[in-house]
């Protein structure tokens, strides 16, 4: 099958939850920050207290932290001002907001790989190589996480193993609307969780049948099994899936089909979806959890960029092995904050208004105290059963930090570095055609142009590729591309054979430029790039505050377009939209 080098290439649903407590679901950004309890036994992620010893009115509490679809991804590329995912983050926040024996990790599958067809999709044998590794580091981590369950999805099919790669890199896998005989080995139907206090959750997972024919059709994925109908297997499974406190039903494939289930499955308490989304802001974020009848939706991104969490707090008088079917919606302390911080908002509004109606602004005063007293005294409330606390939590640097992920990370950089130097070294693009022009390197171009190339070194574009150095990530097929000039362009640059061409020089922008080092012409070098030349690399992905003038205000001055820089006149900066987008999320990241 055909193979890539190039890897790594919120409108939430606005859905209130409108129940026995209205709150702002958001986005936690780090630590526990649950309502607290009368002797908590779980000391606190940011402060590092002593758990307190009473455990008499300790609430049992079970977390499920649901993921998206993986798609062969263990970070992000780092490029954005609020870059999302990472295992190392991912891993730190399961740790630090759950014990071991009373939580659920659930993926729905198309974990291992990514979309052959998609922007990520690996294109020849050196890419795929570098997908597998990361096949194989994802599996390592995952596999050593108590209460893990995962789907199955196409591109678990997608790298040539077919099943394979399955066998190869076994997970607690289920899958629900599959024939028996045709279920790959290691495939359950659903598989049960012990979750303590004698409750246990059953856990499956069904495909859209329509995704599963798109993939063999597109022939990565000719080896996915033939699938039923969802919701009659669901049905058909339900018996069994009831003998569990709690039912659980991952969903790879569209919102729409989630939520039937949702409404139409009897029994089902929490259904995840894995589906595709139809904007990058959607696939970062998800959306927040909705509650469908007595069902929970949960809607986490992509590639682990956020994770949907679920907490359960028990009422320790509750009898073990029973689980009441009403729940009670408590929002966590940032959720609260949220509010007040809106509700303070309005009131700071109509303060200075004559024209206000009073008793609307009264109504406010009161939200706002009440608002306050539960910050104040944020304990579950006495005779509450099972409360329910959910989380859409953006994985980013500022959550805890997994050593053990770290270092599978920091080894597979290394990895990848050492192999591809040396599969690389003396491999060049190919020689333009005979007239047609190759390039000739910054230095070249400083012959006549010094001031305009003295400019460029204070530019990011400039000191590209020490970004990548620093990081050990100038041999990965999924950065250095962006990162030199001319990358596999005829008589360009490669992976290793790159020196003179290295970071986003000059001909970049202006195209290769031999034929105009010897014959200086206005008709043999492009005078100006148009923004499609930008967006190569400038994508949404990995450049999320890109905007073409504020961008040409950062490289045009004093020695290079001065003229051009005068006509595009006052106004924001490249820098400046990105300092602001860094403010915004809290802060740019450190390397842990």
């Amino acid at each position: 099958m055909p193979v890539s080098q190039d890897l790594n290439r919120v409108t939430a649903r606005a859905c209130a939850l409108a129940l026995t407590l209205a709150a702002v679901v958001g986005l936690a950004c780090k630590g526990r920050n649950h309502p607290g309890q009368t002797g908590d036994t779980r000391p606190s992620a940011e402060s590092g207290a002593e758990p307190q010893a009473d455990q008499r009115t300790q609430r049992y509490e079970i977390d499920l932290f649901a993921f998206g679809r993986q798609l062969g991804t263990i970070a992000p590329c780092g490029c954005t001002t609020e870059p999302l995912g990472g295992l190392q983050y991912a891993f730190g926040y399961i740790e630090a907001e759950s014990e071991p024996g009373q939580r659920l990790i659930l993926e729905p599958g198309s974990f291992l790989f990514p979309d052959p067809d998609g922007p990520e999709g690996p294109k020849d044998e050196a890419g795929w190589t570098q997908a597998q590794l990361r096949a194989e580091l994802l599996h390592g981590r995952f596999a050593e996480l108590d209460g893990l369950v995962s789907g199955l999805g196409p591109t678990d099919f997608a790298s040539g193993k077919s099943a394979a790669a399955l066998s190869e890199l076994p997970l607690p896998r289920v899958i629900a609307n599959l024939a028996d005989e045709a279920r790959p080995a290691g495939v359950a139907s659903h598989r049960v969780v012990e979750l303590g206090r004698g409750l246990s959750a059953a856990v499956t997972q069904v495909v859209d049948p329509e995704l599963g024919s798109a993939a063999r059709a597109k022939d990565w994925g000719k080896d996915f099994p033939a699938l039923t109908e969802p919701l009659a297997a669901l049905k058909q499974l339900g018996p069994t899936l009831a003998k569990s406190e709690l039912q659980i039903v991952m969903v790879h494939g569209p919102r729409a089909l989630a939520e039937t289930i949702a409404r139409e499955v009897e029994g089902v308490d929490v259904v995840v979806i894995g589906g595709e989304f139809s904007n990058p802001d959607q696939a970062r974020l998800g959306s927040s959890a909705v509650q469908l009848g007595s069902t929970w939706v949960l809607e986490p991104g992509d590639r682990a960029q956020t994770i949907a969490h679920l907490t359960l707090s028990i009422d320790p008088a509750l009898p073990e092995g029973e689980l009441p079917p009403t729940w009670t919606l408590i929002p966590t302390k940032a959720q609260r904050e949220a509010e007040l911080a809106r509700v303070e908002a309005k009131l700071a509004k109509f303060a200075d208004d004559p024209a206000a109606d009073s008793r609307f602004v009264e109504q406010l005063e009161g939200e706002r105290d009440r608002l306050r007293a539960e910050l104040a005294s944020p304990a579950i409330p006495d005779g509450v059963k099972v409360a329910v606390i959910p989380e859409q939590t953006k994985v980013t640097c500022h959550l805890p930090g997994d050593p053990a992920a770290k270092d599978a990370l920091t080894g597979y950089d290394a990895a990848v570095a050492e192999r591809n130097r040396e599969l690389f070294a003396g491999v060049t693009p190919p020689a333009p055609a005979k007239g047609q022009p190759s390039y000739a390197g910054i230095d070249a171009c400083a012959d006549c142009h010094e001031e305009a190339v003295q400019m460029w070194k204070t530019t990011i574009h400039g000191r590209a590729y020490d970004t990548l150095v620093t990081a050990n990530k100038q041999y990965d097929l999924s950065c250095v591309g962006c990162h030199v000039t001319g990358f596999r362009a005829p008589g360009g640059s490669e992976v290793v054979e790159n020196h003179g061409l290295q970071s986003v020089q000059c001909e970049q922008c202006h195209g290769p430029g031999s034929l105009h080092v010897e014959d200086p012409s206005t008709d043999n070098i492009r005078l100006e790039a148009p923004m499609s030349v930008c967006l190569e690399c400038h994508t949404p992905e990995h450049s999320d505050t890109f905007d073409y003038e504020p961008y040409l205000r950062d490289v045009l001055g004093e020695g290079h377009g001065a003229d051009a820089r005068a006509k595009l006149g006052d106004g924001p900066r490249g820098r400046e939209l990105r300092a602001a987008a860094l403010e915004a999320a809290g802060g740019g990241c450190t390397k842990m």
